[in-house]
């Protein structure tokens, strides 16, 4: 079949600008013919999410890693996991040990967002008397794994629907846990229908068991000894749908340049010289240290922090369009009132975002804060774990400051009101502060579930209970500006 002439040089910008984001840039890295092309198109993401490994652009995420490749049948469980997981995270030294002080070193172009007790970490070297310590359990569990061996080949199938799980449990933790074995008790055992799948499971975790602490001892052996280390090392790229939890492992190198720069080589292969901003419409940077690429310019809509939000604003500084502010919607996770303090709610940026959403957990004194915010909409799902919810006094104070200070109509205040609250205690929070609009606004006018106030400045405050379909916070306490006669 004749595939036909290739797209015009318009065309091909025209396809491209409506291109999934993905798809578009894995054409572009694996079809050098279309590079330039595609690096004139408006890229648009709608979620951009950054962290010091991955970055996540709408539903898939790229991650980079080290993968430790150990010969058939050696590869300790930790391992595995790891590998299955993209990797480990961190880059390595010569013996093969992390390298948690090089991975938290600051390079040009990173963003660091890291909380501060992880700027201050000490990291833990073993020592000489720790693997004395693990050869001693590496020569009992070696005994224990002999031992369940003894009674010949392992069989791996499901136990009978008869056999208890119990009795399975009893006799796998005799084989494991560190006490005497018996030849009197293990004849005993062996006589049960439990036996041979509480057997099997024993072996498993003492092999496993017996995996890490070789794998432990080998590579302290590679340091000491200068003998080499006991697996091979890659660096990894690995895709996955963060829907669909597919996986495709894309690229294995061998490990000669530092993960950090690996990532940062894909961060340029993605986002370096385009002629436009990257349009996204949410972007969520993580707490850590985020790899960026000195050439990215993005135009953002909205954001959503979960640590320090000032910090991520000045750090974020130079790779946001000026013309993204004010934003459309800012969302920020306070939980912890040593590493948030009530001052960051003085940040221009924040103040200025036309919806505010606030998520957290901590001992702050939240009505002041509430007072002074004069973003359009402001919604909260903020428990303090001394006080609980919100007190009815201090919402009838927020109400009274809503009707007298001339907020614009549709500027709204949203408060989540705790699912771990019953129903009836729900509604008898709702009831007690319409109760206490009626005594206080004799104007106020009830319906199902609201009542409405006039202000001061000829609108109408409706206060609502509404239902918010979050799991949570499953009924919000809504204030609402709307026209005096609606």
């Amino acid at each position: 079949m004749n595939p036909g002439p290739p797209l015009s040089y318009e065309s091909l910008k025209t396809v491209l600008q409506y291109m999934d984001p993905n798809l578009r840039i894995r054409l572009a890295i694996n079809c050098p013919s279309i590079r330039s092309v595609e690096k004139v198109v408006p890229l648009k993401i709608k979620n951009l999410e950054l962290e010091s490994r991955w970055i996540a652009i709408d539903d898939t995420r790229y991650t980079v890693g080290i993968y430790k490749k150990y010969p058939e049948g050696m590869c300790p469980p930790l391992a595995e996991k790891e590998n299955g997981y993209g990797g480990l995270d961190t880059d390595l030294d010569q013996h093969g040990y992390e390298d948690r002080q090089t991975s938290d070193e600051l390079r040009p172009g990173d963003v660091d967002l890291r909380r501060q007790h992880n700027r201050q970490r000490v990291y833990h070297e073993i020592n000489e008397v720790e693997i004395k310590g693990k050869e001693k359990e590496l020569s009992e569990l070696q005994k224990r794994l002999d031992h369940v061996e003894s009674f010949g080949p392992i069989i791996t199938s499901e136990a009978d629907d008869s056999c208890s799980k119990h009795s399975i449990e009893r006799i796998t933790s005799y084989f494991v846990v560190k006490h005497e074995i018996s030849e009197e008790f293990s004849a005993l055992y062996s006589r049960q229908p439990e036996f041979e799948p509480g057997r099997a499971k024993a072996y498993k975790e003492l092999k496993n068991q017996v995996l890490e602490l070789k794998a432990t001892l080998q590579q302290w052996y590679a340091r000491r000894d200068g003998l080499p280390v006991p697996f091979e090392s890659y660096i990894v790229v690995t895709i996955s749908n963060d829907e669909t939890k597919e996986k495709k492992n894309v690229e294995f190198v061998k490990y000669e340049k530092s993960m950090f720069e690996a990532f940062r080589y894909l961060m340029q292969r993605i986002f370096e010289n385009r002629r436009y901003p990257v349009a996204v419409r949410v972007l969520i940077p993580f707490s850590g240290i985020i790899r960026l690429t000195p050439g990215l310019r993005m135009r953002i809509e909205e954001m959503h922090f979960d640590k320090e939000v000032h910090r991520a604003i000045a750090e974020l500084t130079p790779y946001i369009e000026e013309s993204s502010y004010p934003l459309k919607c800012l969302k920020v996770y306070v939980f912890d009132s040593f590493e948030q303090s009530p001052e960051i709610f003085q940040e221009t940026k924040l103040r200025s975002a036309e919806h505010l959403v606030l998520v957290g957990l901590g001992p702050i004194e939240w009505l002041p804060i509430y007072l002074n915010l004069d973003n359009h909409k402001v919604h909260t799902m903020v428990v303090d774990y001394y006080t609980g919810s919100m007190s009815v006094d201090d919402f009838m104070t927020i109400i009274r400051h809503w009707t007298s200070t001339g907020k614009e109509v549709g500027s709204s205040f949203s408060f989540g009101l705790q699912a771990d609250e019953d129903e009836l205690e729900m509604e008898v929070f709702h009831i007690s502060v319409f109760k206490r609009i009626k005594t206080q606004f004799k104007e106020s006018v009830s319906g199902h579930r609201y009542v409405k106030i006039p202000t001061v400045n000829e609108t109408t405050l409706k206060v609502s209970v509404e239902e918010s379909g979050d799991e949570d916070f499953q009924w919000n306490l809504v204030l609402l500006i709307l026209p005096l006669k609606q």
